[in-house]
């Protein structure tokens, strides 16, 4: 087969053909994939630690991204139910009622590059249920907290806050490097407070070198300690603002001369119980 230059085709929903890079692909998926602290928060959902989004932030993003909705963007709801739960037993093992569940099936639709997408996701709420008290609750704003559930739902198919779903914030580096983005970017002198982060970072890489270079005692222990600076290194290198690069090299030679200085020492400490004594 000859080969050919040709750039691939994407056939759109009209019918149409559209020429595209592979880039092409995570365009939109780069643009809204971060999310500033200051949109999401720890909450405790049935015992369990969570991150949540703020669905105004999500939703202020597809309206800069796609248009007002209703013209750039919006959804349809497709099906809307209510499921029966889980059985509620009374003092004497009696049935008496059923949780019940909100769900619904919505479609959010967007235009990009002037073409039209659908995304399809579930959004479900507890409507009707016992709390841990023992008390019955009905949640009459379960209808728009569904919906609100299921649009969050199929802008993170997009990308909208993909480091929210891939659980980033649960990595502490993570999270000090989103905080200092959005430190930065709400400063009065932005040039200032990035100063102030690289001056952190150089002083935290000084650090971590001496400790590699110097203080571990076994080559070992001095491999797994820079292993992990090195996996931390990206995350702080981007508070700072600047390529991870030099600090990844630092790190690597204090690593080979803390290895080497432990094994010069070995090897001092060898011959010197190897040197015959003279009465």
């Amino acid at each position: 087969m000859t080969p050919t230059n040709e750039k691939p085709r994407l056939r759109v929903p009209s019918g149409r053909y559209r020429v595209v890079d592979s880039a092409d692909h995570l365009e939109l998926w780069h643009q809204v994939e971060k999310t500033p602290t200051t949109a999401v928060r720890e909450a405790n959902v049935d015992g369990q630690q969570i991150t949540t989004l703020d669905a105004m932030y999500v939703i202020e993003q597809a309206t800069k991204l796609f248009g007002p909705m209703g013209i750039g963007w919006g959804y349809r709801i497709e099906d809307e139910r209510y499921d029966v739960g889980a059985p509620i037993l009374g003092t004497k093992n009696e049935l008496i009622a059923h949780e019940q569940t909100h769900t619904i099936r919505l479609v959010l639709w967007y235009r990009w590059h002037g073409e039209r997408g659908e995304v399809t996701q579930f959004g479900h709420t507890r409507a009707v249920y016992r709390t841990s008290a023992g008390k019955w609750k009905t949640d009459g704003e379960a209808p728009k907290k569904s919906v609100t559930d299921a649009i969050k739902k199929c802008l993170s198919l997009l990308g909208f806050a993909a480091d929210v779903y891939y659980g980033r914030f649960d990595n502490k580096d993570y999270t000090q490097a989103q905080q200092a983005a959005t430190r930065i970017a709400v400063a009065e002198d932005k040039d200032a407070e990035i100063e102030s982060y690289r001056n952190d970072y150089w002083d935290w890489i000084k650090r971590e070198c001496d400790t590699l270079r110097n203080k571990i005692p076994h080559p070992k222990s001095i491999e797994m300690a820079a292993s992990g600076i090195l996996s931390r290194l990206p995350d702080k290198a981007s508070i700072a603002r600047v390529e991870p690069d030099k600090g990844r090299d630092m790190i690597i030679k204090a690593r080979d001369e803390g290895i080497a200085r432990v094994i010069a020492e070995k090897e001092k400490a060898k011959q010197s119980k190897e040197e015959p004594t003279h009465d």
